[in-house]
């Protein structure tokens, strides 16, 4: 692995080349091992039954409740096929969301583990219907020093399929290897000091050579069809896409959220491509303590994705009736002091 890792955050367990047997010598419950095996082998876990149906229901119908509360806010930004853009850090608005990372307990214990301190909730995604997202690593613009201190995870609150759009992983692509960023970096841009924050054309290449890569070496794809109240933790590295929608009729709702250590300062591609480089490793933001959990806090509300880009502030928004949980806002510092002491 290229770059330098060392840092107050240590290389997570699930890039060490013994993590496995990491694992097997742990004190991880019998379930929590198996899926933390699963991750370093396959680069992905399902774990079934995390919330019950109802539970899903529930969260879906708060969503809705939101969203015909605002819906002169919102319309405007339906595709011609009547598809919402993903909602980013959606869980700002509606704290039911955020438990869903604060209250599974499985995942909690996996992703403590492989960290070596406690998982914190960095960023999430809502999406009413399927991606449809080509294959790729989300590495780029989830970028940490010491490097891949980051998990994303789906919590699925309807049943997914190929009619509705489903998850599709490249098993074993996680272990294909690194490329050489910076020789792409310095051939795109001409200097390593002039890479963007985020370019289409670098996120693109490093996509397709990383997936060429994979099928050079022989891995194959699989559709991975879950369950509402199922969860699916991918390893930082893991190819993963969104198949085609067969039924446009259907929904797909689920919450995809990105964690992290409590602490870690996440950038995106003009950290990605220059591994050589020292950043700052720990974040400036403030968290919100919420169930004995860091929330990294987003004063700039919730947004639209990709293609709208539209930021919503929270006091321009109707939140009556929603679910509320009690937060506590202080620096990451003071929250790393307090979940680790």
């Amino acid at each position: 692995m290229d770059g330098d890792h060392t840092g107050w955050v240590n290389l997570g367990i699930h890039m060490q080349e013994n993590a496995a047997e990491q694992i097997l010598r742990s004190n991880l419950s019998e379930p929590a091992m198996r899926h933390a095996i699963d991750i370093v082998t396959l680069g992905y876990a399902v774990i079934p039954n995390v919330f019950p149906r109802e539970h899903c229901k529930e969260v879906i119908a708060q969503f809705e409740r939101f969203y015909r509360q605002n819906a002169a806010t919102f319309d405007k930004y339906r595709s011609n096929r009547g598809i919402l853009p993903r909602f980013t850090n959606l869980h700002v608005a509606l704290p039911i969301m955020t438990q869903l990372f604060t209250r599974n307990k499985l995942l909690l214990e996996v992703q403590d583990f492989f960290f070596g301190r406690p998982a914190s909730l960095y960023t999430s995604l809502y999406y009413e219907r399927g991606s449809e997202q080509p294959f790729h690593r989300d590495t780029p613009v989830f970028c940490t020093r010491p490097e891949y201190n980051y998990f994303g995870n789906t919590l699925y609150l309807e049943d997914t399929g190929d009619d509705n759009g489903c998850l599709e992983v490249i098993p074993g692509g996680h272990l294909a290897g690194e490329l050489d960023r910076e020789a792409m970096a310095t051939r795109l841009y001409g200097s390593l000091d002039a890479i963007p924050q985020l370019d289409e054309e670098g996120w693109n290449e490093y996509q397709k050579r990383v997936v060429d890569r994979c099928w050079e070496r022989g891995y194959q794809a699989k559709r991975v069809h879950a369950s509402a109240g199922d969860c699916l933790i991918w390893h930082p590295q893991l190819p993963h896409s969104g198949t085609s929608i067969k039924d446009p009729s259907r929904t797909r709702h689920s919450f995809v959220f990105h964690t992290a250590p409590v602490g870690v300062r996440v950038y995106h591609q003009h950290v990605f491509f220059h591994p050589s480089k020292p950043f700052p490793e720990m974040a400036t933001w403030e968290q919100d303590m919420t169930e004995g959990r860091a929330v990294v806090h987003h004063p700039q509300g919730i947004a639209f994705g990709h293609p709208a880009h539209q930021a919503f502030p929270l006091d321009q928004l109707d939140l009556a009736g929603l679910t509320k949980v009690p937060t506590t806002r202080i620096s990451t510092a003071a929250a790393l002091a307090r979940i680790t002491a």
